[in-house]
């Protein structure tokens, strides 16, 4: 026992445990910033898409674009704002009944959520979503 508190082992140890550590830190903000940057660029192509819901003339192309990219948030994004944007989808799907003001409320809520998704930076690690909110929500924009 004495020999791990020998003033030799003491000066490679702390600074290899000091290294170790480091490095954790080092790959867990790595890894934030990285979840970061694919949610913003998915939000970024969910906002620009967005537009195809607002023309006079429905873009169906765009509205393609912003349906794919809803599946893709299921991968990085808060349960919050997946439910947003299914509450957008049923509020602008053929035969909704939600006159403007209510579609236009289901966006800026939408937009909302993940603006508080971004500022919060938090990654995601649970989810109390499940299989039926998907098929749900694939159901709710056709």
């Amino acid at each position: 026992m004495s020999e791990f508190l020998s003033p030799d082992f003491v000066k490679f140890f702390l600074p290899l445990a000091g290294a170790v550590v480091a490095w954790f830190v080092n790959e867990r903000r790595r890894r934030q910033w990285e979840e970061y940057q694919r949610k913003e660029e998915r939000y970024r192509e969910l906002i620009n898409a967005l537009k195809g819901f607002y023309a006079d003339t429905p873009d169906v192309a765009a509205r393609q674009q912003f349906l794919d990219q809803v599946k893709l948030c299921w991968l990085y994004c808060s349960d919050d704002v997946i439910r947003k944007v299914y509450d957008f989808l049923d509020a602008v799907r053929v035969g909704s009944t939600a006159n403007p003001q209510e579609r236009n409320d289901a966006a800026g809520a939408f937009v909302l959520a993940i603006r508080k998704d971004l500022l919060s930076r938090r990654i995601v690690r649970r989810t109390e979503l499940t299989p039926r909110d998907f098929l749900h929500a694939a159901a709710g924009a056709a």
